[in-house]
C-alpha cells in the first residue's frame, strides 16, 4: 500500500505542477524530518514500488531505491535554478554548531564549543582522541579538514551517534586506523560538495580498517573520498555499511583483507564505489579434508560472520558499484554474503582475473580446492532490478555462486528492469577424467575447479529479464556450463541466452519451462542437460548442441513431457536429442536437415508454422541488448555443419503430414536466433514430407 500511495500522490502533484521563471520544479523525498533525496522532476523518468517494498526513482539515467517504510513523504517545491543539485543523504547536517578539527602537518588544531557538554577532545601531534560522555546532544557534527602523514581521529568513549564531516581531510595513519569509531554508535561520513578525502595506513596497521566503526557508518554527500590499505581492511562498520551517495574508491592490497567488511547488511542506495582487492588467499596448512580446508580470501565486500552468528546482506538499490580483483587476487570474491545478496537496481560491474588453484595434489588426490568468483552468497542471490556485468577471466573463475537459491525477476514483471551479464574466459583448474561421470568422472569428490557462470546448489527461477550466460572456453572435456542448477531450474519469463562448451543449461533434478525466450548452445556437449525430468508448457525454445540439443538423461531414469511452447531443437552428432522418453499434449516434427540454408515448415492447409535459418554464432552470439556494447557481438552468419536432426513443435503441429522445404530465404519480419516472426518465406524445390510424433 505504501508503495502504491507514493505513486499516486506523484501522478496527482505532476498534473497541479506550474513552472515559475527562473525557478525549477523539484522533487523532494523526506524520512525524519530531513531531505534524503532531491531532483529535478523533468529528469524523472519514473517511481516504481517492488514486491520487497522498496521505491525506486528512475531519473536522469539513475536511480535512487529506499525501503517504503523509510520514506515519510514526497514534496514538490520551486527552488531557485543553483538549488536544484540532486542529493541522496539521509542525515540532515546542520553547519552553524560544529566542532572543528584541523590537521596542519604534524600537528592538529581543535574548536570545540561543547567542552563544557561532555565532549572532551585531546590532541598529541597529529594524534586526536575524542571521548564524549553526553547523552543530551545526539548527532554531534565534527568538521574535519587538512592534511597530515601521521594523523588519526580516535573515539575511545562515545555515547551517542556521530556526525564526520569530510572537508577537504586527508590523513595517512601509522601503525592504526586513520578514523577508529572504538564504540558501538552509529556514524556518518558526510562528503562535502566538491571536496576531495582520502585516508590510508602508511608502513603498519594493528586496527581492522583504515575506517572503523564498531556501530554502523553511512556514507553521504556529494565530495569524494578514496581509502587506501596496505595491512587492514578499508571501511568497516561492524554494525553495518551504507552508502547512499558521494564519490567513494577504496584499495586493499594485503592477503585476505576486505575493501568493505561488516557483520551486518551493506546497502548500497547510490553514488559511485569503485573497490579494488588485490591481495590473495591463504590456505589454513593445517586443516585436513576431514573438516575441509580454510581458506581466506581477499574480497571486495565482505558481509556476515557465520562463526559469530551475524547475518549480513549485501542489497544494491542504486547506484554505480564496481568491484575489481585484479590476476595477484588468487581466490578472490568481489561480493561476499554469509547470507542474501539482493539487486534492487543501481549498475553493477564486476571482474576476478586470479588463477584457482587444487590443494593437497592434483588429479584425483586433489580433493580441495578454490577459484575467483563474482557474486558469492552462501544463503540467495536475488535480482529485482538492475544491470549487473560479472566477468571472470582466471582459471576455474565463477560468475554468479550460490549455496540456496536465484531468483531473477517477478513473474510478468518489464524485462527491460534487468541485464545480467556473465562471463568466463579460464580454463577448469583440474580437468580430470576417469570412471563413471558423464566425461568418465571418478566417483570420489575430487576438486575439479570448473568455471561456471551461473552455479546454484539450490533452485534457479527465471522469471523476467535479461539474462546472458557465456563461457568463451574453446576445449577441454571436462569444461564448466554457463548455467547449472544442483536442484531444480525454472523458467517462467525473461530473455535467457547462454552459451558454453560444455553444457549450456543444466539441471540436476528437474527442468520446467512456463514462459519467456529461452537460446542455448553447446559448442561441445549438450545445449540442454537434465539429470531428472524435463517440462515444457510455453515459451520459445531455440536450442543446439555440438553433441544433443535436449539430454532428457532417458539412461538415469528422465523423461521429457512436451505440453506447450514453440520449440527449435538442433542435434550434432548424436541427433537432437537423446532419444529421450517423450510424452505429453502436443505433438512433434522430426527433419534430418541442419537448417543453415532456411527451413520452412507448412501444414496441410499451407499454414506457415516455422521459418528458421541456423547459425554458427561468434563471440557470446546474444542479440539482447546488454549495458556493454563489447558484450554484444553479431549473431554471425554460416550454417552449423554435420548432419544434424532438427526437432520442431509447437501447439499447431497436431497429426497427419507436414511439408517442409530446406532452402527458404526470409523477406521482411524480425529473427530472434534464425526463428523468423512476420516473415515471407520463399520456398525452392521440390517439398519433403515428415509426419507428427
Amino acid at each position: 500500500m505504501a508503495c502504491a500511495s507514493l505513486l499516486f500522490v506523484l501522478q496527482f502533484s505532476f498534473f497541479n505542477s506550474v513552472n515559475a521563471q527562473n525557478e525549477t520544479r523539484v522533487m523532494q523525498a523526506w524520512f525524519a524530518g530531513s531531505k534524503v533525496f532531491q531532483t529535478p522532476t523533468s529528469g524523472i523518468d519514473s517511481i516504481k514500488g517492488n514486491a520487497d517494498h522498496y521505491v525506486t526513482v528512475y531519473y536522469s539515467d539513475a536511480t535512487w531505491s529506499r525501503p517504503a517504510n523509510q520514506i515519510d513523504s514526497l514534496t514538490f517545491a520551486m527552488v531557485a535554478d543553483g538549488d536544484t543539485t540532486i542529493i541522496g543523504d539521509s542525515t540532515a547536517v546542520d553547519t552553524t554548531q560544529m566542532i572543528n578539527i584541523v590537521w596542519n602537518g604534524a600537528s592538529a588544531t581543535v574548536t570545540n564549543p561543547y567542552a563544557n557538554d561532555g565532549i572532551t577532545i585531546t590532541t598529541a601531534g597529529g594524534h586526536v582522541t575524542v571521548k564524549s560522555t553526553t547523552t543530551t546532544l545526539s548527532n554531534v557534527i565534527y568538521n574535519l579538514s587538512g592534511t597530515s602523514s601521521d594523523g588519526w581521529l580516535l573515539f575511545n568513549k562515545l555515547s551517542t551517534p556521530v556526525i564526520l564531516r569530510l572537508d577537504g581531510v586527508n590523513l595517512t595513519s601509522s601503525g592504526c586506523a586513520a578514523i577508529n569509531i572504538d564504540k558501538n554508535q552509529n556514524a556518518v561520513l558526510h562528503l562535502v560538495e566538491g571536496t576531495v578525502n582520502s585516508f590510508a595506513d602508511a608502513d603498519s596497521n594493528v586496527d581492522k580498517s583504515v575506517v572503523y566503526g564498531k556501530g554502523s557508518i553511512t556514507v553521504q554527500g556529494s565530495g569524494s573520498l578514496s581509502v587506501t590499505s596496505s595491512y587492514a581492511n578499508g571501511l568497516q562498520g561492524k554494525r553495518g555499511v551504507v552508502v547512499n551517495n558521494g564519490s567513494i574508491a577504496i584499495s586493499v592490497t594485503a592477503d585476505t583483507k576486505k575493501g568493505i567488511k561488516t557483520d551486518m547488511d551493506f546497502v548500497m542506495n547510490g553514488g559511485s564505489l569503485d573497490i579494488t582487492a588485490s591481495g590473495s588467499v591463504v590456505i589454513d596448512t593445517a586443516a585436513t579434508y576431514a573438516t575441509g580446508y580454510d581458506f581466506s580470501y581477499c574480497t571486495g565486500i565482505k558481509t556476515g560472520d557465520a562463526e559469530e552468528g551475524m547475518v549480513g546482506n549485501i542489497i544494491v538499490n542504486g547506484g554505480d558499484l564496481t568491484v575489481t580483483c585484479p590476476a595477484s587476487n588468487a581466490g578472490g570474491r568481489c561480493l561476499s554474503s554469509d547470507y542474501d545478496i539482493v539487486f534492487n537496481g543501481g549498475h553493477t560491474l564486476l571482474t576476478t582475473a586470479g588463477a584457482g588453484l587444487a590443494v593437497g595434489g592434483t588429479g584425483t588426490s586433489a580433493l580441495d580446492g578454490y577459484a575467483c568468483t563474482c557474486i558469492s552468497a552462501d544463503s540467495n542471490i536475488i535480482i529485482n532490478a538492475g544491470h549487473i556485468d560479472a566477468r571472470s577471466t582466471g582459471k576455474g573463475g565463477r560468475g554468479l555462486k550460490a549455496d540456496g537459491k536465484l531468483i531473477v525477476g517477478s513473474v510478468g514483471a518489464d524485462d527491460d528492469l534487468i541485464y545480467l551479464y556473465v562471463q568466463t574466459s579460464g580454463a577448469p583448474v583440474n580437468a580430470v577424467g576417469g570412471g563413471g561421470g558423464p566425461w568418465g568422472g571418478s566417483s570420489v569428490d575430487y576438486f575439479k575447479g570448473l568455471p561456471k557462470c551461473i552455479k546454484i546448489e539450490g533452485n534457479i527461477y527465471f522469471n523476467s529479464g535479461h539474462v546472458g550466460a557465456y563461457c568463451s572456453q574453446t576445449s577441454g572435456d571436462p569444461n564448466g556450463e554457463a548455467i547449472e542448477s544442483k536442484d531444480s531450474l525454472f523458467i517462467n519469463g525473461g530473455v535467457i541466452e547462454a552459451n558454453a562448451y560444455d553444457d549450456a543449461l543444466n539441471a540436476a533434478n528437474y527442468l520446467e519451462i512456463n514462459s519467456g525466450k529461452v537460446w542455448c548452445y553447446s559448442r561441445g556437449n549438450d545445449a540442454i542437460d537434465c539429470n531428472g525430468n524435463t517440462n515444457i508448457y510455453g515459451g520459445l525454445i531455440i536450442v543446439k548442441g555440438q553433441e544433443v540439443g535436449i539430454d532428457a538423461a532417458t539412461d538415469a531414469g528422465g523423461h521429457y513431457y512436451l505440453n506447450g511452447g514453440i520449440v527449435v531443437c538442433q542435434g550434432g552428432n548424436m541427433g537432437a536429442w537423446d532419444t529421450p522418453n517423450v510424452s505429453g499434449s502436443q505433438k512433434y516434427l522430426q527433419i534430418s536437415n541442419n537448417a543453415s540454408s532456411g527451413l520452412t515448415i507448412k501444414n496441410s492447409a499451407g499454414d506457415v508454422l516455422l521459418m528458421y535459418r541456423s547459425t554458427t554464432p561468434t563471440g557470446n552470439g546474444f542479440i539482447e541488448n546488454y549495458t556493454d556494447p563489447g558484450a554484444k557481438p553479431p549473431p554471425g552468419g554460416g550454417g552449423g555443419g554435420g548432419a544434424n536432426r532438427i526437432v520442431f513443435s509447437c501447439p499447431e503441429v497436431t497429426s497427419g503430414s507436414y511439408q517442409y522445404w530446406t532452402s527458404s530465404t526470409f523477406n521482411g519480419g524480425t529473427s530472434w536466433h534464425g526463428y523468423y516472426i512476420g516473415a515471407t518465406p520463399t520456398t525452392s524445390g521440390s517439398a519433403q514430407s515428415t509426419t507428427a510424433h
